[in-house]
């Protein structure tokens, strides 16, 4: 299937969509791989439906009988809205959804009401995710992987390792203010931020084991990258610790 064939597929599910809710339909956008036109002959097809309240939201996902993945989310105005202008831990992960797409219908100029809340987007909610990250995900494994270090348990400290490498990525993106157009192109896009942790070149190819590794080089990769990861946040203005004792 071409990238014309499948644009021509997503014209068809769209028809269908406006004959089976009509006017509750604000807004659908194409996005993903086949809106950027960097679509493979294994790409999915993945649109989001806008709606208003009258419509549930839920998603529809299977694999139709000529090979053609679908994706279709279905989403209320008001939370698409509210999402776009949003930020949270995974941020630089589903924000291209928000900002890349292809318009395949709309209803007022929907989209034009979701660029402008997405210009709304404020520091202190980027510091509070980057707090989160690091309180609730990054500081926890790099506790998990001592311990794994200590019982030398390398099934474990190479898992979590790998899990705090993701984690770090998610966390430098917001750090950047800088979402990733892919899942694919992560590793790519994150070289290329401007403000990135010493030696991460090196931190990337241990960790997400680009080449064989010996246990030790993973351990002293999480802690070197962990060190980094705290100055940035301080140069930030991060503050990821409580000096009271919360209930």
């Amino acid at each position: 299937m071409t990238h014309e064939d499948r644009l021509a597929l997503a014209r068809e599910l769209v028809q269908r969509i406006l004959r089976k809710y009509g006017d509750a339909v604000l807004g659908i956008a194409l996005y993903g791989s086949v809106a950027r036109r960097a679509d493979t002959a294994y790409s999915d097809i993945e649109l989001r439906v806008i709606t208003d309240d009258s419509v549930v939201e839920h998603d529809v996902e299977y694999v139709h009988t000529s090979g053609a993945k679908i994706e279709i989310n279905y989403e209320q105005a008001k939370s698409y809205l509210r999402r776009a202008a949003s930020v949270d831990t995974e941020w630089p992960i589903w924000a291209a959804i928000y900002r890349q797409y292809l318009v395949l219908f709309e209803r007022e100029d929907f989209f034009a009401q979701a660029q402008r809340a997405i210009e709304n987007l404020k520091d202190e909610d980027f510091r509070a995710a980057q707090a989160q990250l690091i309180s609730e995900d990054l500081y926890e494994l790099v506790q998990k992987i001592r311990g794994a270090w200590e019982q030398k348990k390398e099934e474990n400290l190479r898992w979590w390792a790998g899990r705090f490498l993701w984690f770090s990525v998610l966390w430098l993106g917001l750090a950047n203010r800088k979402y990733f157009t892919t899942g694919g192109t992560v590793w790519d896009e994150v070289r290329h931020f401007a403000m990135l942790p010493k030696n991460l070149e090196h931190q990337l190819t241990v960790l997400a084991g680009f080449k064989p590794s010996s246990v030790s080089e993973v351990y002293r990769a999480v802690e070197d990258l962990w060190s980094e990861i705290q100055k940035l946040a301080e140069s930030q203005g991060v503050i990821w610790k409580s000096d009271e004792w919360l209930v």
